[in-house]
């Protein structure tokens, strides 16, 4: 039985360096070690060194504060316009006309961003690259650093540039911080879990009491190169980091 690839998160590379108190968006990592380790029997998973993967999906805060820095004038439509109507997951309103835009979160800020496709993505990275700075859509803000993408909005052809800070991962990278677990510490025979949260068992939602468990999403999931391509998205990402 194959795994289900991740859903459209975006884990970012951090080279080591800390945010200093005074920047907006302060990010959480947890360390991937056991580097060497060998891909499971779907061909996925093998990473030759330590790194680093965000504890948490990017929230609407952290984004919100990057539209802030840098989308008073929304070049390269960092924001949709489904952040902030679409019912479920609203979560940022958009408010002034082009030069002046500013941004706000709608209700809770902790909650995952939603509705950014893989240039968005992009453009955060290199954004925290260049230490967050304030401006408009360019190099030293969101056009440059981690990925060099000189107004590119489509294509796939992009790989992290030598000396990124952030960067956007590989597929094996998330892979092995989903599902790896070495059998020595508790994983599972070949050193690999069929679901990302240490278990065989497919999950599902039985909430609240008395309902029936719905496992109408298992296995709905992408891999990085469609959310790439995609136009837009209604999903989360992460951030990770190597050392």
């Amino acid at each position: 039985m194959s795994k289900p690839l991740p859903k459209f998160f975006v884990a970012m590379c951090f080279a080591g360096l800390s945010l200093g108190a005074a920047q907006a968006v302060t990010l959480d990592f947890v360390t991937v070690g056991d580097a060497g380790n060998a891909n499971d029997a779907t061909g996925y998973g093998g990473v030759g060194y330590d790194y680093q993967i965000g504890t948490y999906e990017v929230t609407l805060l952290q984004y919100t504060a990057f539209l802030n820095a840098v989308a008073q004038t929304d070049t390269y439509g960092l924001y949709n316009s489904s952040m902030g109507t679409a019912a479920t997951i609203a979560g940022i309103a958009q408010a002034n006309s082009p030069g002046s835009f500013v941004y706000s979160v709608i209700g809770d800020g902790s909650r995952p961003v939603a509705f950014v496709n893989w240039f968005d993505a992009a453009r955060f990275t290199n954004w925290l690259h260049h230490g967050q700075p304030v401006g408009l859509q360019m190099a030293g803000t969101t056009e440059d650093g981690a990925y060099t993408l000189g107004g590119a909005i489509s294509g796939v052809a992009f790989s992290k540039s030598l000396g990124a800070q952030y960067w956007l991962p590989s597929e094996n990278e998330w892979y092995k911080a989903a599902y790896f677990q070495p059998t020595a510490a508790g994983g599972d025979v070949d050193g690999y879990w069929q679901y990302p949260m240490q278990t065989n068992s497919a999950p599902f939602s039985d909430q609240p009491p008395g309902a029936t468990p719905d496992n109408t999403r298992v296995g709905n999931f992408s891999t990085t190169t469609a959310w790439r391509t995609a136009s837009t998205m209604g999903m989360p990402f992460i951030l990770e980091a190597t050392r």
